[in-house]
């Protein structure tokens, strides 16, 4: 794991990551906890150990992934712009190019829109989970349903569905795993 505190000092980031890892820790978080914050980091630190990213690079990502779901309700369609102004809040100098590149990365994740190269190589860490094996998947499946059981299975499976049919056209190297999710949810909801 990153020395989040050094990372935060070095790019004049006044809060304390104690305070910014609690949030990762909030009730409502399924998926979207410090289990998804440091799977991100190992990604991040596994590229890095390959030469895949620069040293900047790796620093930028560590901080994108720890900003990105900072601010995370489920339903609400805005947490990547809260999370990515929350970050802003913390500097004095929102006009540096280093800041204004990870809070233009971290609004990407909303669509995971590949903006710039430093977007799209965090977009693919962030959207990983859709590559890996069936159970997973099944994993990160029952945690999103977690985090918005509230909504109802009918109106979940509906949303649900709509967002994992998308998939096996992106990830077609994953399209049996992604299309066995799909069937689990329509049976299962």
């Amino acid at each position: 794991m990153p020395d989040i505190q050094y990372l935060l000092d070095k790019y004049k980031i006044h809060t304390s990551a104690m305070d910014l890892l609690k949030r990762w820790e909030e009730p409502h978080r399924a998926y979207h906890s410090k289990e998804h914050l440091y799977d991100l980091f190992r990604q991040i630190e596994d590229d890095y150990q390959k030469g895949v990213i620069s040293n900047l690079e790796k620093e930028k990502l560590e901080l994108i992934a720890l900003f990105h779901d900072i601010i995370y309700e489920p339903g609400r369609t805005d947490n990547e712009e809260r999370s990515a102004n929350l970050l802003m809040s913390f500097c004095d100098n929102q006009n540096d190019s280093s800041i204004l590149e990870i809070y233009e990365a971290i609004l990407a994740t909303a669509n995971h829109a590949n903006i710039s190269p430093l977007s799209a190589i965090f977009n693919k860490y962030d959207m990983n989970i859709v590559e890996r094996g069936f159970d997973e998947l099944l994993e990160w499946e029952h945690g999103i349903y977690q985090e918005y059981k509230s909504i109802g299975d009918d109106g979940y499976k509906k949303g649900r569905l709509q967002f994992l049919k998308s998939l096996p056209d992106k990830y077609p190297d994953n399209r049996a795993n992604l299309e066995k999710l799909i069937d689990w949810v329509n049976s299962n909801y």
